[in-house]
């Protein structure tokens, strides 16, 4: 007799625990009938991380379209943001002003003897042996994000194959 009274004892025991259980959520993939697994209830749906571009820009690359006497004619490639938030490269005909303290370099890769490995090099260069369609990276001391003419510190020629 004792032990029928225990077993219905645990037996109340065990049917209210699952019956809280399911009424109070303590274990909701059974209450909807969805798995765990699937969807964390406090994760954010999944999308594309925000692209932020500086808001200031002090060297600009392109191909040289033009050689003045004292400046440089640049089709120069900005980087931007579209509509949809991914980055993009927008095309801008620049003028680059060179000055007297205006430095040019030559930008080599230079095989290490003994290696496969190479190593950049600068080279100074002068402003005459610059020509059209060489790829350069014009740097400025000042900003020169919405400049459609600026003042170059430095020119420097680029490899086209990088």
């Amino acid at each position: 007799m004792k032990k029928t009274i225990i077993i219905g004892v645990i037996l109340i025991i065990v049917a209210l625990a699952v019956f809280f259980t399911f009424k109070y959520g303590i274990l909701p993939a059974y209450k909807s009938g969805t798995s765990t697994q699937q969807q964390e209830p406090n994760t954010p749906p999944l999308e594309k991380p925000k692209i932020v571009l500086p808001k200031v820009l002090y060297n600009l690359a392109g191909s040289i379209q033009e050689i003045g006497q004292n400046s440089v004619v640049l089709d120069a490639s900005i980087p931007q943001i579209d509509e949809s938030g991914q980055p993009i490269i927008k095309k801008e005909i620049r003028k680059i002003i060179t000055t007297l303290t205006t430095k040019f370099t030559r930008l080599t890769f230079v095989a290490q003897a003994g290696s496969t490995s190479r190593t950049p090099q600068e080279t100074p260069i002068a402003f005459g042996d610059l020509k059209k369609g060489d790829y350069v990276e014009a740097v400025s001391n000042e900003d020169i994000w919405d400049k459609q003419e600026f003042e170059a510190t430095l020119i420097r020629v680029l490899q086209k194959n990088f």
